[in-house]
C-alpha cells in the first residue's frame, strides 16, 4: 500500500510539474510584459527625427514619443534598445527587446520572420544630391551614379529592384545606380554625401522627412544638400514584433487598438506636427 501510494505520489508530482510547465510555456507575450512592467523597445540611435539622441543623451523624436505613449497606454514602462537595424529586420530576437517601434516598412520579406501591425504613420522616399551640383537636374540623370543609402532598407531594396510592399504599386526607375554604398544608418549617407559633391557619393536615397530635417538642422556642422525630384514611392510604417515568440497574437491586438485609439485621439498627428512639421498621418 505505501509503494502503491508512493509511485501515485510521484506520478502526481509529475503531472503537476509538467501542468505547471505547460501553463508557463503559454503565457502570452502581452502577459509576460504586463508582468515585467518593462516593454523593451528597439529603435535607432541616429534616425533624426524619428529618433536621435538630444543634447542630455537621451532618446528623443517621433518614434521615441510614440513608443513612450504606447507604454503609458499599456500601463507599462518602456526601455530603449539601439541594435543594428539588419538584426531587427532579421528576426529571431529571442525576447533581447518586445517590439521595434522604429519606422518599419512592412515588406514580403520582412513579413516571412516578423508580424506587422496596422500602420501609424506613412512616408516618401526622397533622394538628394549636394547642394553645389549642377549637373544632376533630374531623378533620370543619376543613371550610373554613385548612390548611398542604409542597408536593409526599402530604399537599398528599391535601387536594386526587388522591393515587394502589400497594397503599394512600385515603379522602378528605368536606370540602376554604377555603385550602390550602402551604411548602418541613413544619418552616415547624408553625412557622406555633405563632404562634397562627388567626394564620396553623387546622391542618397532616404526618408523625405529625415532629409528634411537633416537641411533644417544643418546635419550639425552643416548640410550642404538638397532634395532632387518627387518621391518615387510612399510606403506605410508599422511596429513589428518577432514571429519566432510564442504567443504573441494578443499582443499584436493589442498594440493594434492602441494605434487605433491614438488615431482617433489625434496623439499621432500631433506628434507628427511636433516631428516633422507636417501631417504624416495616412486617413483609415
Amino acid at each position: 500500500m505505501r509503494k502503491h501510494l508512493t509511485v501515485g505520489m510521484m506520478m502526481l508530482a509529475l503531472f503537476t510539474f509538467c501542468a505547471a510547465n505547460a501553463f508557463a510555456g503559454g503565457k502570452s507575450a502581452l502577459d509576460e510584459i504586463k508582468a515585467a512592467g518593462v516593454m523593451v523597445v528597439s529603435t535607432d540611435a541616429n534616425y533624426a527625427p524619428q529618433s536621435y539622441l538630444n543634447e542630455k543623451g537621451e532618446l528623443e523624436g517621433f518614434d521615441i514619443s510614440v513608443a513612450k505613449e504606447v507604454g503609458k497606454r499599456l500601463g507599462v514602462k518602456v526601455k530603449f534598445v539601439t541594435p543594428d537595424w539588419d538584426l531587427i529586420t532579421a528576426g529571431k530576437w529571442g525576447k533581447r527587446w518586445d517590439i521595434s517601434i522604429g519606422s518599419m516598412t512592412p515588406t514580403k520579406e520582412r513579413k516571412k520572420v516578423l508580424l506587422f501591425t496596422m500602420p501609424y504613420y506613412s512616408s516618401p522616399a526622397q533622394f538628394a544630391i549636394h547642394k553645389a551640383n549642377t549637373t544632376i537636374k533630374k531623378i533620370n540623370d543619376l543613371a550610373g551614379k554613385t548612390i548611398g543609402v542604409a542597408t536593409e532598407t526599402t530604399y537599398e531594396r528599391y535601387l536594386n529592384h526587388n522591393l515587394q510592399i502589400e497594397d503599394v504599386k512600385i515603379v522602378y526607375q528605368d536606370w540602376k545606380p554604377g555603385k550602390l554604398v550602402t551604411y548602418p544608418t541613413d544619418a552616415n549617407a547624408i553625412e557622406d554625401l555633405s563632404l562634397g559633391d562627388g567626394a564620396r557619393l553623387d546622391a542618397i536615397l532616404s526618408s523625405r522627412q529625415t532629409i528634411a530635417e537633416a537641411i533644417r538642422s544643418g546635419c550639425g556642422k552643416g548640410c550642404p544638400i538638397k532634395m532632387l525630384g518627387d518621391p518615387p514611392y510612399y510606403e506605410p510604417l508599422c511596429f513589428a514584433l518577432d514571429k519566432t515568440r510564442p504567443n504573441s497574437e494578443s499582443l499584436l491586438a493589442e498594440l493594434n487598438k492602441i494605434i487605433r485609439s491614438m488615431y482617433d485621439d489625434g496623439t499621432l498627428v500631433k506628434l507628427s506636427m511636433k516631428f516633422f512639421h507636417t501631417n504624416m498621418i495616412p486617413k483609415l
